[in-house]
């Protein structure tokens, strides 16, 4: 009921904001100050239709963009990054050594807005890792769905439909293409992105958003969940995030590389997804005994597993299982300075089953950089999850995977056009010797 009032008080704030996204041409017959009025302003009784002088321009990072202004907008836009990974594992029963070439992401975006500048869309095609891991395709799908979204803004509101992130922590939330180091985190809480409806409302411009995030629970690029009424989430994906940057607007973006006065930033976000149907595995099967879940909801099934086991509880099917996740982060950047902390808690509890209970797995990660003037990046980076918070009955040395890397870079048109080094240092955790990963790992990224 909570989640529906919300709903309900951010549609009505949209409908009845004074602001106008049609022309500012005089409504006669109608009070000023009206619910008609207003009504008639948000829905837009005077929206474009069409479109003959266009503007056309390029911006590295934007696109090409075919524009009449006010009227319709289209920016077609491309990035490739181009990737080469060397390693060396100490638990690989063979020499443990290896190494491969491969294009990391090849995308293809197109975005602006029609009928109006309040009305914009944006669609992002992308093939990750070569195809096999894009927000939830198969191995064979090559070429996926990435973002898919339109939606409206009006004064303070923006609300947007499709398939997009779900809002929650800053490193996940900042673009691949706008990371300092070569990837993410390599062990995280991971939500990627849902079909859904998202709500933004900004009460102070650039310094303070509120989001509101309804998903249905199935994750991207799901041909599973479409419209065929035979999945077993009961509940949906419920996510609510706030970002606070009393200084002026901050981008997710990585790094500080403009040498920018100070800037900081403070976030929180809280997810819900409730009363799931899994199996012992915690897997979520359609009535065909498909995987339902796809995209990286079903990793985060896994992550829970993997705390429940560690913790010694024998899992069991349930009919009433409950996943919750909590984040908050810190950011700051000034003068070729950057830092960014975040810390996120990811936690299970089986409803139904007594003997099973509660679990949860941690996360932090903190990470420093420097860019010069003239475009030379280094960084550093430590991150460590604990996948099973308390006491641990598989391991008494615990099982924690701790990440330490060390980033390098040259950026020619920001983050545009860039080479990037990192090396990371990765140790798990286990019985007897620890498994510890050395991976160099170089990258080439251009977006134009």
């Amino acid at each position: 009921m909570k989640n529906l009032l919300i709903i309900y008080l951010l549609l009505t704030g949209l409908l009845l904001t004074k602001t106008s996204f049609s022309n500012e041409d005089g409504k006669a017959n109608i009070d000023e100050g009206s619910s008609v009025q207003k009504l008639s302003d948000t829905l837009g009784t005077n929206l474009n239709k069409k479109a003959k002088d266009f503007n056309i321009s390029w911006k590295a990072g934007k696109g090409l963009s075919f524009e009449s202004p006010g009227e319709f907008k289209l920016s077609i836009g491309a990035r490739i990054q181009a990737r080469y990974d060397t390693w060396v594992k100490s638990d690989d029963p063979q020499d443990g050594r290896g190494n491969e070439f491969g294009t990391r992401r090849l995308q293809m975006t197109f975005d602006g807005y029609a009928y109006s500048p309040n009305i914009f869309y944006k669609y992002v095609f992308n093939t990750d890792k070569n195809g096999e891991e894009i927000a939830g395709g198969t191995k064979d799908a090559g070429l996926g769905v990435e973002d898919a979204f339109f939606g409206y803004k009006k004064g303070m509101f923006k609300i947007t439909f499709g398939q997009m992130k779900i809002p929650f922590d800053i490193e996940e939330l900042a673009s691949s293409s706008g990371l300092e180091f070569v990837d993410r985190s390599s062990k995280r809480h991971v939500w990627e992105r849902d079909h859904g409806i998202k709500f933004d409302f900004s009460p102070v411009k650039n310094k303070i958003n509120i989001a509101y995030y309804l998903g249905t629970g199935t994750g991207g690029n799901n041909s599973e969940s479409y419209f065929k009424q035979n999945g077993n989430t009961d509940d949906h994906i419920h996510a609510y995030r706030i970002d606070i940057t009393p200084l002026g607007q901050y981008k997710y973006s990585q790094g500080d590389l403009k040498g920018s006065d100070l800037k900081v930033g403070f976030g929180a976000a809280y997810v819900q997804w409730n009363n799931l149907t899994v199996n012992a595995a915690y897997e979520i099967l359609n009535d065909a005994g498909d995987d339902f879940v796809k995209g990286k909801l079903d990793d985060i099934l896994d992550k829970l597993e993997i705390a429940f086991d560690n913790s010694g509880q024998t899992t069991a099917a349930s009919t009433d299982f409950d996943v919750s996740a909590m984040t908050y982060d810190f950011r700051a950047k000034m003068s070729g300075f950057a830092f960014e902390y975040n810390y996120s808690i990811l936690t299970g509890k089986d409803q139904e089953n007594s003997a099973v209970g509660r679990a949860s797995t941690d996360f932090h990660r903190y990470q420093l950089s420097y860019t010069t003037p003239s475009g030379w990046m280094i960084g550093y980076r430590y991150s460590i999850m604990d996948e099973s918070t308390g006491d641990n009955s598989t391991n008494s040395k615990g099982d924690n995977h701790e990440e330490i890397s060390y980033g390098f870079g040259k950026y020619f048109a920001g983050h545009n056009l860039k080479l990037q080094a990192t090396y990371s240092e990765l140790t798990e955790e286990k019985t007897g010797d620890d498994a510890k990963d050395e991976i160099w790992m170089f990258q080439a990224q251009m977006k134009f």
